[in-house]
């Protein structure tokens, strides 16, 4: 769907103008073909399978999209295509939850401070009972976590709440949250789990500090959308009935369209999940979690 893809002049799947973060990871892994979706039944999964889907949430129900859970289950009962030492030892890219909140935020924007920590227990309880599913039931052993960006800073939200330079308190407050507590999660999941292993990288901080200081990243524009319409040009973007502005070069922007990165910034991001050090992405990097010894859930029983 045009202009995703635009950089590389052929449609890709990706909400950006080109490749994303597990593209980028999957060449410095060694594989050097995108990761192919699971839903394409032509597709070979042999060395991989994208789970991603357009609007993902942890919570449901929602008819257009799928809960992690469901997604969680679909490899599950997949897992076959792949033996015990091939899912212990692959890396399993984990970015969820944003619809949970901005979804949230849309339909309660006077939430009290104890309705938005609720909803951040909910999230957080069942995305650990997914996380216990996929490595109980789906073998997975090595965990590759993304926590959740400064959505109130995204150029739909500052469009769409007219939070003018600031970004909204209230997604602020419970990403916060929610940040602070999956570390605490997934660090308390290897107490019951021998062989979980994660790395956790700081999506967050790293997107922060590019809207914060652009000049020094070498962008022109962070708060401004590169493809899209309206005040933060952030709506529309490769609609067919939405006239939407696609600027003249993305790696200068750090936001694709009202919610996606560019590919320049996402490649950056890669390479500091891959490889960064312990400000952005702990206990390990992702090279170091490819060479973890870890047991299969056969070996386990």
């Amino acid at each position: 769907m045009w202009p995703y893809g635009d950089s590389l002049d052929i449609p890709t799947g990706r909400w950006s103008d080109g490749h994303i973060v597990p593209d980028f990871v999957g060449r410095l892994i060694g594989n050097n073909e995108p990761i192919p979706p699971v839903h394409d039944p032509k597709a070979d999964l042999s060395r991989g399978a994208s789970f991603a889907i357009s609007g993902a949430l942890v919570l449901g129900p929602r008819n257009d999209t799928m809960r992690f859970g469901q997604q969680v289950s679909k490899f599950v009962e997949l897992h076959k295509k792949w033996s015990d030492k091939e899912r212990a030892e692959a890396i399993y890219m984990i970015s969820i939850g944003s619809d949970d909140y901005l979804n949230f935020a849309k339909a309660h924007p006077n939430a009290t401070p104890l309705e938005q920590i609720t909803h951040v227990a909910n999230v957080l309880q069942t995305l650990s009972r997914d996380l216990t599913y996929l490595y109980k039931s789906g073998g997975a052993r090595k965990f590759a976590v993304q926590n959740l960006g400064p959505l109130a800073c995204l150029p739909i939200v500052r469009q769409e709440f007219q939070s003018g330079e600031s970004c909204m308190e209230m997604l602020n407050f419970m990403v916060t949250k929610h940040n602070e507590r999956l570390h605490r999660l997934l660090s308390a999941m290897t107490v019951p789990y021998r062989s979980f292993r994660y790395t956790l990288f700081d999506f967050n901080g790293e997107i922060l500090r590019r809207i914060n200081e652009p000049s020094r990243y070498g962008y022109t524009d962070t708060t401004t959308s590169c493809c899209g319409t309206g005040s933060r040009n952030a709506f529309g973007c490769g609609y067919s009935n939405v006239h939407s502005k696609l600027c003249s070069y993305p790696k200068s922007f750090l936001f694709f369209d009202g919610r996606h990165n560019t590919e320049r910034t996402d490649e950056d991001l890669a390479n500091l999940f891959y490889s960064g050090d312990k400000h952005v992405v702990s206990p390990v990097n992702i090279k170091d979690l490819v060479g973890k010894h870890v047991v299969s859930s056969a070996q386990e029983i």
